[in-house]
């Protein structure tokens, strides 16, 4: 057999991580390849074709890598027997890697970084995979990739490319490639009910990350009332259930989210969609038109938020700016931070009415005003609590509805004098009239 140590010339930066004994053209080692591999290895597996033969006489070495510009190591290792196990052994290299000429191989071409090489290859499978291709670019990874964000995966993120296994045997079943990035939001789903059970001695078919979020098309979790809807699909029943005990169940459905009592521990917060009532859609912003914060930062004087006119003020010139709307806020009770998670079993679930209706109550502490962004992610900008429940909020805030923390105190005592004014009016009227007729 042959011994290969190196592969190109001294500087070109691919090695394989043993000394230098000798040097030959990347030419001479695919022709010398082609000759002396066994066929048993060719033919691995009974699914690889002969071509892949002469790539895996060098890639199968483990300490085979190139060298990026900013001295990074790049693994070039592709396990033979994985590779011949995978999905994509048919193929071969050269239906992913048509870029490759064996004549001029290795590579010279120059990458700054693995991340560089990683999305120079991203296209590749969009030649097989146009459907799934398409639905991960509407996604938020597509969206944090274009945003020039590091971390945010590609396709080879979450699929071993040289040993993807066939669909029913994706580890996407089980979590673990979205636990790589999201390790602390997945253990909070661990102890959560879905993930006790789902993982407990039962083994049933609870929730996993991609019931609820979706596969590539991953879209952010406030994008829509699609979450919402995701808990629905499966407990069909919740409406039914609500109303036999909840007061003006539709109306707490419909500005509550699920985990807002259903996950006791997470942090609440009031979030205040902008809301074309024209159109009858929430307000979204383009990235070529980012005017929200730019738009509430004038507004909020202090920086601490915006107070109740300047809320006013905010909504009133969005609505001058606007072009044939009619703006207002929609609230909605959620929850943010890893242990929106953490839902618990529903005999743990907030139930006591006085969590939300009694003064001061902590659950609308935090407050924001939001709009959507082209991704799908909620662009917020923090509001002062008082703007829930100020008189100067009624116009901006009046579609609003949080299960009785918005009770403004000012209009109550208006309310009462009204109350008392539209019975004490015709009382005085008739008292009157009859004591004139009785001095008759």
């Amino acid at each position: 057999m042959m011994r290969l140590t190196k592969i190109g010339n001294p500087g070109d930066g691919l090695t394989s991580g043993r000394p230098l004994t000798d040097r030959i053209s990347a030419l001479a080692v695919l022709t010398a390849a082609l000759i002396l591999a066994p066929l048993s290895q060719v033919l691995a597996g009974g699914t690889m074709p002969a071509a892949a033969e002469p790539c895996l006489a060098c890639h199968s070495m483990p300490a085979l890598t190139k060298t990026m510009a900013n001295g990074e190591k790049l693994a070039l290792h592709v396990p033979r027997e994985e590779f011949a196990g995978s999905v994509h052994a048919m193929m071969g290299c050269a239906a992913c890697h048509q870029d490759v000429d064996p004549k001029a191989h290795p590579s010279m071409k120059p990458y700054d970084s693995v991340r560089d090489y990683t999305l120079a290859k991203a296209d590749t499978c969009k030649t097989c995979h146009s459907a799934k291709y398409e639905q991960y670019q509407g996604s938020i990874h597509a969206s944090l990739v274009a945003g020039g964000d590091a971390q945010a995966p590609v396709c080879s993120s979450c699929h071993d490319i040289h040993g993807q296994k066939k669909v029913k045997e994706l580890v996407t079943f089980s979590g673990d490639v979205c636990k790589t990035c999201h390790e602390s939001i997945f253990d909070a789903y661990e102890g959560s009910v879905h993930g006790e059970a789902r993982f407990g001695t039962e083994l049933n078919k609870a929730p996993i990350c991609a019931d609820c979020h979706s596969v590539h098309d991953v879209t952010a979790a406030t994008a829509s009332e699609k979450l919402q809807a995701s808990c629905h699909d499966c407990h069909q029943d919740a409406a039914m259930a609500h109303k036999a005990w909840l007061p003006n169940s539709g109306l707490h459905l419909g500005s509550i989210a699920c985990a807002s009592c259903h996950s006791p521990t997470a942090e609440r917060v009031v979030d205040l969609r902008l809301f074309d009532k024209k159109s009858k859609t929430l307000v979204g912003e383009t990235n070529a038109d980012p005017r929200f914060v730019a738009l509430a930062s004038e507004h909020d004087k202090d920086g601490d938020g915006l107070a109740p006119l300047e809320l006013w003020n905010f909504v009133r010139e969005a609505n001058r700016e606007g072009i044939d709307t009619s703006l207002t806020l929609h609230g909605r009770l959620e929850v943010r931070g890893e242990d929106a998670h953490r839902l618990a079993h529903k005999s743990k679930a907030v139930r006591e009415c006085d969590t939300c209706h009694q003064k001061d109550s902590l659950v609308f502490e935090n407050v924001t005003v939001s709009v959507t962004a082209e991704d799908g992610r909620r662009i917020r900008y923090n509001a002062n609590k008082e703007t829930l429940t100020s008189a100067v909020s009624v116009d901006s805030v009046g579609n609003f509805y949080t299960a009785g923390g918005t009770r403004i105190q000012l209009l109550d005592g208006l309310l009462a004098l009204a109350v008392l004014a539209g019975f004490g009016i015709p009382m005085t009227h008739m008292s009157v009239r009859k004591w004139f007729k009785s001095k008759k």
